[in-house]
Order: structure tokens, then sequence, then C-alpha cells
């Protein structure tokens, strides 16, 4: 997949098939609009295309709101090539195109720089200066300028639309095995392993320190998790929350890899959280908390969660799962 930034650049080689949407988290509904447009292409010999935006428009329209991203760019436009689109755009929404009328959106971006032939969105997409174009509208627009517009009905899964609001209620509730339905994997976030205090090794279980970048992290809490460290995901106990214990302020999540005493430092880790096992509390003494994490472990061991197989994803080791780092 080529990633493009601006339709002003992108010079398609043929005629397109393009959807639009922020594809935040890249969820089933997402997904099920970039099958289409591939499978469109495909029977139509045009190219398909993906377009999106940057920022997200919630940060153009209420920049002072609190709004966090299932995911990063990057992982976003790794996600959508692994389901075979061959181009995805990402428009910039500061400037002329976030002041567009929805005419002008469809004629300068979709028919004139896109190339469009036949446009999909889903049934709530809203494009154009204070999102007053709509699906229909954009259908009506598109006989004129050439185009078909296919709207994709909402996806409902245990009676509520699919959506990335859900999707990310669900995650900040720590409902992460409700997301990875929705999502299709389990919801991830990644970074290097640092030095941490060091407590975890002295009570007998390693943990690997996680700086991550991500905006949203789950519900402070314990999990079971999958650590990926290059390509190979190894059962683990995640912590994310504040070491209520030892009196720390800054939410940090830690791993506990099972059956691993590597060490881990400047590693990259991916963590995909799979269930939660209990809340944060705090303990009255260091052995009350060994003998918890003891029990987290074994719950660890003993749950039996399905792989899942993801566009990208590396090799899963179920045998192991402990950590390496603080």
């Amino acid at each position: 997949m080529i990633v493009v930034n601006g339709s002003s650049a992108f010079s398609p080689r043929a005629a397109t098939a393009v959807t639009i949407g922020n594809f935040d988290g890249v969820h089933i509904g997402h997904q099920e609009l970039i099958r289409r447009t591939v499978a469109r292409a495909g029977g139509a010999e045009l190219q398909s295309v993906a377009l999106t935006f940057s920022p997200h428009p919630v940060r153009f329209f209420s920049p002072k709101a609190r709004f966090y991203e299932i995911t990063s760019h990057e992982e976003k436009a790794d996600l959508i090539a692994g389901f075979g689109i061959d181009t995805l755009v990402v428009e910039s929404f500061t400037g002329r195109v976030g002041r567009m009328w929805p005419a002008e959106f469809a004629r300068e971006i979709l028919s004139r720089r896109l190339r469009a032939r036949h446009v999909i969105v889903g049934y709530d997409f809203t494009f154009g200066r204070d999102r007053t174009g709509t699906p229909a509208a954009l259908g009506e627009i598109g006989r004129d300028l050439g185009f078909e517009v296919e709207v994709v009905p909402p996806l409902v899964r245990g009676g509520l639309i699919v959506s990335s609001t859900r999707i990310r209620d669900l995650l900040l509730a720590g409902r992460v095995r409700e997301a990875e339905e929705l999502l299709r994997r389990p919801y991830r976030i990644s970074g290097p392993v640092v030095k941490g205090a060091g407590r975890g090794k002295k009570m007998g279980f390693p943990t690997a320190n996680i700086q991550f970048t991500q905006e949203l992290i789950p519900l402070p809490g314990v999990y079971v998790v999958d650590a990926e460290i290059a390509g190979v995901r190894r059962r683990a106990v995640a912590s994310v929350g504040f070491n209520p214990t030892f009196g720390e302020n800054s939410l940090g999540v830690e791993v506990h890899l099972l059956d691993f005493d590597r060490d881990l430092y400047g590693q990259e880790i991916s963590v995909h959280f799979r269930d939660r096992i209990r809340d944060e509390r705090k303990f009255k003494s260091v052995e009350e908390l060994v003998r918890q994490i003891e029990k987290d472990v074994r719950f660890t061991r003993e749950i039996r969660i399905p792989s899942r197989k993801e566009p990208g994803s590396g090799e899963h080791d179920p045998a192991s799962a402990g950590g390496s780092g603080g």
C-alpha cells in the first residue's frame, strides 16, 4: 500500500473506488467499508483508495475536548494495508479542506483529484463545512459528477451499533474482551522497556516497564495480556496504574512475562490486552501484595483465551508468558 500525504499529491494510475472515514481503531465496521472498496475496485479494474484525515476532525472542531484516539496514524495505516487497499490518502484537515462545502469537497477532492467512480461510506458519514453533507447528498452530487455512492448500513453487535466511541468507552471501562470483539484483534499499546524501581524482581516477579506513547490506556487494574517481542507473543500479566502500595502517582504499565527471564531493557514490546483480572488496590504489606500476584499469575496460566489471527500479527507462543526490566 502507498501512503500519500494530501490528495493534491496523488496521481492515480486509473479511476478509483474510494472509501472515506477517520477509521479510528479500524474496527469491524471500518473493515467492512474497506473490504467492499477493495472488492469493488477489483471487479471494475479500479484503484482502491482509503481517504482519511489528520488531525482527527474532533481535534479541529473541538481542540479543547478530552479525546483519545484508539490508533496512531502509523498503526492505522498498517491495519488498513492488511486489508489490501492500494493507496491511503491522508488529507490535512487544518487548511482549506476543512472549510469546503459538500459540493466543493466532492468536486475537488473526490472527482478531480481522486478520479472517483465509486464511493463507499458509512450510514452516519458527514462531510463538508459544518458537517452539512450527508450520504444522500453525496449520492445526488455524485450523479452529476459521474460517481456512484454506496452507503453501508450500521453494524450491530450486542444490540448496539459498532463505533469508535463505543470501543473507546469499553477500553476506558477496562472491558478489553468486548473491545477485542469489535476490533477483531486485542487492543494494544507499545513502547520500549525502560528501567523501573526494580521492586518486581526483588519480589520474584520481574516486570518490564513500558514507556508507552498511546493516548488511550485501559482502566487501571491487572490484566491478562500477550506481550509481543520481535514478532513472538508470550502470555503475561500486566499492571496498569499508579502502584498505590508504594505511593506512586504517575500512570505506568508493567508486564510480567511468564517463564521468561531475559533482559529486555531498550527492546520494543507490544502489549495486547486479552482480559481483566481485577482492580488496582493498595495492599497493607509487600507480603500481601506478593500473595495476590501469585494468584494473578495462576489465573493467567489457567485462563483459556482463543488466539486471534490478525493482519500483520506475530507468531504466538502459548507456552510462555513473566518479565525482565524493573
